[in-house]
């Protein structure tokens, strides 16, 4: 999404995500008694990748600032349009900005997704019921008989 800023567009940022999210999801199933010590060592490492990716962002973010010699850029583009004191109170990272934009741009196709599933949802209940209303009734079967 933003060039020479990799590992935050929306498709890592949607992957850390669910990452993190993994470990919530799968206690419902250990509810149900569904989970297994397999998924759970599958979720352990996902986590792993999860943080470990967080931890390189933070990193790059930090080697950026020292190459640059301390100086922070103002926060700019969608940041600061949103809340100009995004930028005041991070004012040591490169990332506010792009973060922020990946975090909106990821919401909206989520909301698109949710949106277009809801719409097909309901189509498939409409289609079901005028296949029942034109189905033929017991009764009207009986008498042709």
């Amino acid at each position: 999404m933003f060039a020479g800023l990799p590992g935050i567009g929306v498709g890592m940022l949607f992957y850390v995500l669910a990452a993190l999210w993994m470990p919530v999801h799968e206690l419902a199933r250990v509810v149900r008694g569904t989970s297994s010590a397999a998924r759970w060592r599958r979720i352990s490492l996902q986590w792993v990748y999860a943080f470990s990716i967080i931890l390189s962002i933070a990193i790059a973010d930090r080697i950026m600032l020292l190459i640059l010699g301390g100086y922070a850029p103002g926060s700019v583009g969608p940041a600061h349009l949103l809340h100009g004191e995004l930028g005041a109170r991070a004012p040591h990272s490169f990332w506010a900005a792009p973060m922020t934009a990946s975090m909106l741009l990821l919401g909206a196709v989520l909301l698109v997704v949710e949106l277009f599933r809801l719409r097909q949802h309901l189509a498939g209940r409409r289609a079901r019921r005028s296949l029942l209303e034109q189905a033929p009734t017991l009764s009207q079967t009986e008498r042709a008989a």
